[in-house]
C-alpha cells in the first residue's frame, strides 16, 4: 500500500518539474538570444532535473540505484549559479558582474568536481526518514553545497535590492521580481530541513514550481510587467496549469490501477488522453500569443493612420506661417515645429511600412543618387545632435558613388544609420562614415565608438521591435523599428544590410551594400 503523503508529494514535484520545463521551452523560444531567457531556462531546467530526481528518490529503498539518484542533488548548484546570472541580466550589470559571475560558475563546478571524486564525502549514505523510502544525509561537501547556495542566493537578493534603491525607473519591475524571489527561495530550501533530520515535511517543496510561471509571464510580457497586471494574470496560469498538470501526472500514476479495475481502459488510453490533453493546451498558449502580435500590429496600423491627418494638418498650418513671414524670432520657432513635424511624419510612415505585409507593393522610383551627397543632406539634419554631444564627423570617399535608388528611401536608410551612430555614441565620441565601390556594388559604412552589439544580438537587431538591453538603457524612446525599416529598403535594391562589433562597449560598424549605378 503507498503512502498517501509519499503519493501527493511525489506528484507534487513531477507537477513541479512539468512546469519548469514548460515554462524554461516557452521562454527559450520566445527570444533565444537574450542572456536573460537562456540563463532562466537553464535554472528553470536545473530545477525541473532536481525535482524529478527528487520525485524518484524517496520512492527507491535505500541502495547503489538511489544512492546515485540523490548524487543529482549537486544539480543545485547549478539552480543558484544560474540565478544570479540572470538576475544581472535583469538588472543589466553582466558585464559589470562579469568576474564575479565566473568566479561563481567555476567555484560550483570545483564543488561538483570534489564530490563526483569523493562522493562518501558529498552523500555518507541515503537512509529512510519520515515517510520517505530513502532520503539524504549531509556529509562536509553537502554542507559546503549548501554553504554556497545560501551566499550566492544571499549576493543576488543583496543585488536586486541595490539595483532596487538606486534606480529611479521602472522600480515596480524589480519590486515584482524581489517579491517572487521572497516566495520562491523562502518555498524551495524546504527539502533541505530533512536532510540535517529537522522533521519538517517536504510535501511543501512541491508548490515551488508555481513560483516560476509569474516570471516567465514577466519575462515574455516585454521583460517584466507592471507587477499588479503580472500578478492577476500570473496567479490564474499558476493554478491552472498547476492543476491540469497535476492532474494528468496523477491519472498517469494511476494507470496501472486503472487498467486493472475499469473494463474499458486499456493500458495505453491513459498516455494517449493525456497527449492529447497537453497538446491542447499547447495549442491554446500558441494561438494566445500569436493573436497579442496580430493585436499589436492592427494597433500600429490603426494609430499611424490616425496620426497623419492631424500631422499633415499641423504642417500645412506651419507652411502658411512661414509664408507670412514672421519675425526672426518667431519664424526661429516655427522652423522648429516644422523639423518636429517632419520627424513624426517620417515616423508615422516608418511605423506603417514596416507593418504592412503589403510593402512591396509601394512605388519606388528611380533616381541617381550620390551617396555623399545624400550624407550631407543627413548630416545637416542631425546636425543638433552633433553639437550637443561634441560628436567628431569624418566623412571618407575618394570619388562620389552613385546608385539608382528611390532618394526619400535611401534617403531614411542613410538617416536612421547616422543617427542611431550618434544617439548610442557618447559624448566626444567618434563617427565616421566610408562610403566605396567594390565590383559592382556600392558599399556605405557608418563604424561608431559606442555601445556595440553583442555577437548573438547581431542578427536580430534587424528585427521588428527588437531593441538590445544596451539601446534600452541609452535611449528609452525608441521603438525598435528603424533598422527593420533599413533592412527592408535595402533588400527590395538586392541589397545587403549588417553589423560588425566585437561586443558591447566596443562600437561598431553598420553597413549596406546594393548594386552601383547612374543615368
Amino acid at each position: 500500500m503507498i503512502d498517501p503523503l509519499l503519493l501527493i508529494t511525489t506528484v507534487g514535484h513531477v507537477v513541479s518539474s512539468l512546469i519548469f520545463t514548460g515554462v524554461a521551452a516557452i521562454v527559450l523560444l520566445h527570444d533565444p538570444q537574450k542572456t536573460l531567457n537562456r540563463t532562466f531556462a537553464i535554472a528553470a531546467l536545473s530545477a525541473a532535473a532536481f525535482g524529478l530526481s527528487f520525485s524518484l528518490g524517496i520512492n527507491l529503498p535505500p541502495g547503489p540505484l538511489a544512492y546515485g539518484v540523490w548524487m543529482l542533488n549537486l544539480i543545485d548548484i547549478l539552480i543558484v549559479a544560474a540565478y544570479l546570472h540572470m538576475v544581472f541580466a535583469v538588472i543589466h550589470k553582466e558585464h559589470e558582474g562579469r568576474w564575479l559571475i565566473r568566479g561563481v560558475y567555476a567555484v560550483g563546478a570545483i564543488i561538483v568536481v570534489a564530490s563526483l571524486i569523493f562522493p562518501s564525502a558529498f552523500l555518507p549514505e541515503v537512509i529512510p526518514k519520515l515517510f520517505t523510502k530513502s532520503y539524504l544525509t549531509a556529509g562536509p561537501l553537502y554542507i559546503a553545497m549548501l554553504l554556497y547556495f545560501i551566499l550566492v542566493f544571499f549576493i543576488s537578493f543583496i543585488a536586486l535590492i541595490y539595483s532596487y534603491v538606486r534606480q529611479r525607473e521602472s522600480r515596480r519591475q524589480l519590486e515584482y521580481f524581489i517579491l517572487a524571489t521572497i516566495i520562491g527561495y523562502s518555498i524551495g530550501p524546504i527539502d533541505f530541513f530533512l536532510v540535517f533530520d529537522v522533521p519538517i515535511s517536504p510535501f511543501y517543496g512541491m508548490f515551488f514550481g508555481l513560483f516560476m510561471v509569474p516570471i516567465a509571464y514577466g519575462i515574455i510580457a516585454d521583460n517584466l510587467m507592471d507587477i499588479r497586471i503580472v500578478i492577476r494574470r500570473a496567479v490564474v496560469y499558476s493554478l491552472s496549469i498547476g492543476l491540469i498538470a497535476g492532474a494528468l501526472t496523477l491519472l498517469i500514476f494511476l494507470n496501472d490501477v486503472l487498467v486493472r479495475n475499469v473494463q474499458w481502459i486499456q493500458f495505453w488510453t491513459i498516455p494517449i488522453f493525456t497527449a492529447i490533453i497537453a497538446f491542447i493546451i499547447a495549442r491554446i498558449f500558441w494561438l494566445n500569443l500569436t493573436e497579442n502580435e496580430k493585436i499589436k500590429y492592427e494597433f500600429i496600423t490603426v494609430a499611424t493612420h490616425k496620426l497623419r491627418t492631424p500631422l499633415t494638418q499641423i504642417g500645412w498650418s506651419v507652411s502658411a506661417l512661414l509664408e507670412s513671414k514672421p519675425p526672426p524670432p518667431t519664424k526661429e520657432l516655427v522652423e522648429r515645429i516644422q523639423h518636429a513635424n517632419s520627424r513624426l511624419i517620417a515616423l508615422t510612415n516608418m511605423l506603417f511600412e514596416t507593418t504592412e505585409e503589403g510593402i512591396q507593393n509601394y512605388t519606388y522610383t528611380k533616381t541617381d543618387i550620390g551617396l555623399i551627397d545624400i550624407t550631407k543632406s543627413a548630416l545637416q539634419k542631425l546636425q543638433p545632435i552633433i553639437e550637443k554631444k561634441h560628436l567628431q564627423i569624418n566623412v571618407h570617399s575618394d570619388t562620389e558613388v552613385h546608385v539608382i535608388a528611390d532618394l526619400r528611401r535611401i534617403g531614411s536608410v542613410i538617416e536612421v544609420l547616422l543617427e542611431n551612430a550618434m544617439l548610442y555614441t557618447p559624448d566626444g565620441g567618434l563617427v565616421q562614415i566610408i562610403t566605396y565601390v567594390k565590383g559592382n556594388r556600392a558599399v556605405y559604412s557608418v563604424h561608431d565608438s559606442g555601445i556595440g552589439v553583442a555577437p548573438a544580438e547581431s542578427k536580430l537587431i534587424f528585427s521588428r521591435f527588437y531593441r538590445t538591453d544596451a539601446a534600452r538603457r541609452v535611449d528609452t524612446e525608441g521603438v525598435g523599428l528603424g533598422l527593420a525599416m533599413a533592412k527592408n529598403i535595402i533588400e527590395k535594391y538586392k541589397g545587403k544590410i549588417g553589423v560588425d562589433s566585437q561586443g558591447e562597449n566596443k562600437g561598431s560598424t553598420f553597413w549596406f551594400s546594393m548594386p552601383v549605378g547612374k543615368f
